[in-house]
């Protein structure tokens, strides 16, 4: 706690018992038998110095209990809170395992979610049957495209009316990215519902997918979504155009007010703005530089996984999910499941690590749908792999920057 390590809470405890066993066995080890000890403990802050900071602070006090060394540093005399050692308040509690995360709620009876995933990133289902799994003992439900909710949605985190194109349904026949989702069953045990999904007999029609931002935009590229478009304010004059051959699924997708949105170009929204004479400045700039900068996808990975319980209180739909946004969740939830916001409550547990990546509605409305048709407890945790190829990560990006510049400091972006 003195050296400002504790951050989520999720997995302190265990390095704490790390390193006091360490120390316990090795009263001086090096910094290779920190590296060692903490191996087995997958963490973000794993590798920060203050693991190695708090060996060293351990030691000290091990030698002289009175010892008050401090070692993160203090900065500017002149302010008394800003650049000051500050305790994280409720770190004592949560290296001591007192918070509660989602999992501790999870009574023994709960029903598990298995999610049976898409192995190619762009498909479309053209067989499924689900009827064996359906027949196992201990299967409560299976969900899939033809008994989800017929409602769209965007899954990000973002206040009414999402500026999102809403292009998300529960279980679609289109299968857009590896992961996607085919079918979740609801099983009494983690076993059952695993045996399950090997029953399940599903066919795919492969489609050529996009791999880069360059694919996507090029002329004539797989349209990543090609449902019609609907809008529900502003509608282009064109938009019976834009729609013309778009596929026949029985799907859509709709969209609340115009963002700048072509999907039957592979753009999900547009901006473009300027402000002041932009040739002009260039044309006065004694150096003009441009550049093209990308970057690669990154996944959070946050220490929880993903994760949501639900069960009904009554008329109540109750959730205890790991989110950073939970009123989005209510809304959106509300929404699908068919129930006013006041009969859903999100109760949002200690995250253990989100970095944003939970700012998104991922297993939550499935979660809370099997719930509500079941009427049983529902607890569904994504593995390690499922955070990595179905949750939503920080996209590539590509960016093109042209700056230009004079003798007087003077700068032009474009």
């Amino acid at each position: 706690m003195d050296v400002g390590i504790v951050q989520s809470g999720y997995n302190d405890p265990a390095a704490a018992l790390i390193l006091t066993e360490l120390l316990e066995r090795i009263p001086s080890p090096t910094r290779a038998q920190i590296d060692d000890a903490l191996s087995g403990l997958f963490s973000r802050d794993a590798g920060y110095q203050q693991f190695y900071q708090v060996v060293e602070l351990a030691q000290a006090r091990m030698a002289d209990p009175f010892c008050q060394q401090e070692i993160a540093p203090e900065f500017r005399d002149d302010l008394q809170v800003v650049g000051k050692l500050c305790p994280k308040v409720d770190s004592a509690k949560m290296v001591q395992a007192k918070p509660c995360y989602v999992e501790d709620r999870v009574p023994a009876n709960a029903c598990i979610i298995k999610m049976l995933r898409s192995p190619h990133p762009h498909a479309l289902i053209t067989h499924l049957d689900v009827s064996k799994a359906e027949a196992l003992p201990g299967v409560v439900h299976v969900i899939t495209h033809l008994n989800c909710p017929d409602i769209y949605y965007t899954p990000g985190g973002q206040s009414a009316p999402e500026p999102s194109p809403l292009d998300r349904r529960m279980f679609g026949k289109k299968m857009r990215h590896v992961g996607d989702r085919v079918a979740a069953v609801v099983a009494e045990s983690e076993e059952i519902a695993l045996a399950a999904l090997a029953l399940i007999d599903v066919s795919f029609e492969v489609l050529k997918p996009v791999m880069s931002i360059d694919e996507a935009m090029a002329d004539g590229a797989p349209l990543v979504h090609d449902e019609p478009i609907v809008y529900v304010n502003g509608a282009p004059a064109d938009l019976e155009v834009q729609n013309r051959g778009s596929a026949t699924r029985g799907e859509h997708m709709i969209i609340n007010f115009p963002i700048g949105a072509k999907p039957h170009s592979n753009i999900a929204a547009g901006v473009h703005g300027r402000i002041g004479d932009v040739e002009k400045g260039f044309a006065q700039a004694d150096v003009v530089i441009e550049r093209t900068y990308e970057s690669t996808q990154a996944q959070q990975c946050p220490t929880e996984t993903h994760v949501c319980f639900t069960y009904m209180d009554g008329e109540r739909l109750v959730i205890h999910a790991s989110t950073q946004v939970p009123w989005h969740v209510r809304r959106q939830v509300a929404r699908l499941v068919g129930l006013k916001q006041n009969k859903v409550h999100v109760i949002k547990e200690r995250v253990g690590g989100g970095f944003g990546s939970k700012q998104d509605i991922l297993l939550e409305e499935v979660c809370a749908w099997a719930t509500c048709v079941t009427g049983r407890p529902v607890y569904f945790h994504y593995t390690r792999e499922e955070e990595f190829i179905s949750n939503t990560t920080r996209h590539v990006a590509k960016v093109k920057v042209k700056i230009g510049a004079n003798e007087r400091r003077e700068a032009y972006r474009h």
